[in-house]
Formats: C-alpha cells, structure tokens, sequence
C-alpha cells in the first residue's frame, strides 16, 4: 500500500514538472527576444554615422576663405583709394578721417561717420566679419567630420573638454562675424552652438548614439539660417558697392579725348567677373542651411537624396574657378598700370 502511494505521489510530481516545464521554457524565451530586442535598439541608436557627407560639406566651405579674401580686399582697396581722391578734391575735410575711441574698451576704435561714409570702412568690417564666418563654419565643419568618424583617427572622437575647448572657440569667431555683420543676437544666447547643442553634442561623444549628433545638429540649424542671411546680405553690399565704383570710372573713361574703347572694355571684363564672383559667394551661402539640413538627415538615418550638399559642392567648384579668373584679371590689370 505504501509503495502505492509513493508511485502515485512521483506520478503527481512527474505531471506537475511537465506541466511547468513548457511554461519555464516559454518565459525564458520571452526573455530572451526581449534582451535581443533591447541589443538591437541599442546598436540602431549607437550606429555609426555615414562620414562622406560630412566631409563633402567640410571641403565645400574650403572656398569660401579664398573668394571673400580676393574680393573684398580689392573693393575696400578701390574705395579707399576712392576717399583719399575726394579729399584730395576737398569733399571731404581730413579732420572726419580721425578715429574715435571707446573709454569702456581702451582696444576698440572706429570712424565717426562710418555709418555714412566712407565705403571702405563699411567693406572693411564686411570683410572682417565674413572671413570670421568662413574661418568658423570650416572649424565647425571639421569638428563635425570628426564627431562622424571621418578624420584619420577614424572613431576616436574628442573629449568632452577638448569640446568645450572647440565650442568656446568657435562660439568667439562666430560673436565676432555678427558683431561685424550688424546681426543681433540674443545677448543671453551663445553666438553659435547654445548650451543645449553643447551638451547635446557632448552626449554623443559620451554614448556615440547618432540621435544625439541629430538633435545637437537641430539645435544648430536656426543659427545657420541667421547667419547665412547676414551674409548674404552683405554680399549683395559688396556687390551694389562694385557697381557704384564702375559708374564713377567708366564715366571719365567714356569722354576721354581721342577716344580709348581698350580700357572700357578691361574695367568691364574685371567688373563682370568681379560680380559673377560675388553671385557665386552669394549663392555659397544661400545653399549653406540646406546642405546643414542634410547632414541632420544623415544623422538621423533618414533617406536623403544630399541635394543640399550637392549644390554647395557645385558652387564651390564654381566659385574656386572663378576666384582664380578674378585673380588672373587682376594680375592683367596690373600689369596695363
């Protein structure tokens, strides 16, 4: 009767192990495609960026240095040379060319009558403030080709504060360039990358998830659109300023006795090429935040067809052959003089 009961007890026993058994197997199933779906969120979020497109944005600012550096050097150049005419004339008394000081900033000096004339005052601070712009957007560019693991060290990235090193450098050039530009920031704002896109950017470095690059990068964009606009802006001064200064010489060159077409015909080629350079400037900066858009993009695994970097690319090539045109006309110039 005992032995009865005992095999009627390992019986239960045997039934109760194969009916838990199933459910042991299953959890630990559930449990396991949980694991690996959190290791596949967790690899799509730390996923390495795409660095081409990066890089193709870094190169294609490259010719913004040297188009701005050619073409607002001569401008200021010309209407310089315009001022000491018309003082030389008597338009203009010596005593209004004195500089004026700031007692609150012993470094800091400017024309009293900049705001009115002279031209080459006013170029001079465009060209200033553009080539601070160029100078920070290359550093900009450059920092993010290195986030993307695009640089000779491959995916070795910064370090939080080798960041804040690049960010406070950048966020000084980029003060300068709107200070020059006449673009008002907000005073409690940083000139460029905000504390929020710092620290966005610094999360990325931290983790390497590319959601972080992607909304440090939108945190950025609306700094690029204001940017963009104030330089284009002033290209379009650099441009009705050109056009002046053709009017005041072709005017003399036109009744000059016997008549002369050769060097009407030289200040038109060096003019048109002059313009045509600045258009390219113009259209260089024009395309600067759809090209930054695609990089948010990139960034955030979307599918994009790049158009934005495409046509940077396009006007930098463009404004690279044109640059040295403007330089071969100028060295021809000079060379009639």
């Amino acid at each position: 009767m005992f032995a009865s009961f005992v095999r009627r007890g390992k019986a239960v026993l045997v039934k109760k192990v194969r009916q838990k058994v199933p459910i042991l197997l299953h959890r630990t199933l559930i449990r396991k495609k949980f694991v690996l779906l959190a290791l596949i969120v967790l690899m799509a979020g730390c996923a390495s960026v795409d660095p081409a497109p990066f890089n193709q944005f870094a190169s294609s600012l490259q010719p913004l240095r040297a188009g701005i550096d050619a073409e607002a050097k001569l401008a200021a150049e010309a209407s310089r040379q315009a001022l000491i005419q018309k003082v030389n004339n008597g338009e203009v008394s010596p005593a209004d060319l004195q500089l004026q000081f700031d007692s609150d900033n012993p470094f800091a000096s400017t024309y009293g009558f900049v705001e009115t004339r002279p031209n080459f005052i006013k170029l001079k601070r465009f060209r200033r403030g553009l080539a601070s712009l160029n100078e920070a957007m290359v550093a900009y560019a450059q920092t993010l080709v290195i986030l993307a693991g695009g640089s000779q060290n491959g995916d070795s990235l910064p370090t939080t504060a080798q960041f804040d090193q690049m960010a406070r450098d950048l966020n000084a050039n980029t003060g300068n360039a709107a200070s020059a530009l006449g673009l008002r920031l907000d005073p409690d704002e940083q000139a460029f990358l905000s504390a929020g896109a710092i620290q966005l950017f610094k999360a990325y470095i931290d983790n390497k998830r590319y959601s972080a690059l992607a909304n440090a990068l939108s945190k950025v964009q609306p700094r690029v659109e204001e940017f963009s606009d104030a330089a284009q802006q002033a290209v379009r001064l650099l441009a009705s300023l050109v056009t002046t200064e053709y009017n005041s010489k072709v005017l003399s060159l036109a009744v000059a006795s016997p008549p002369d077409a050769a060097p009407i015909l030289a200040l038109n080629d060096s003019t048109q090429v002059t313009l045509a350079t600045l258009e390219s400037l113009y259209n260089n900066y024009a395309a600067l935040p759809a090209a930054h858009n695609d990089l948010i993009a990139v960034a955030s695994k979307k599918s994009t067809g790049l158009t934005g970097i495409i046509t940077l690319g396009t006007e930098a090539k463009r404004l690279q052959g044109l640059v040295e045109e403007l330089s071969n006309s100028n060295e021809a110039a000079a060379s009639r003089n």
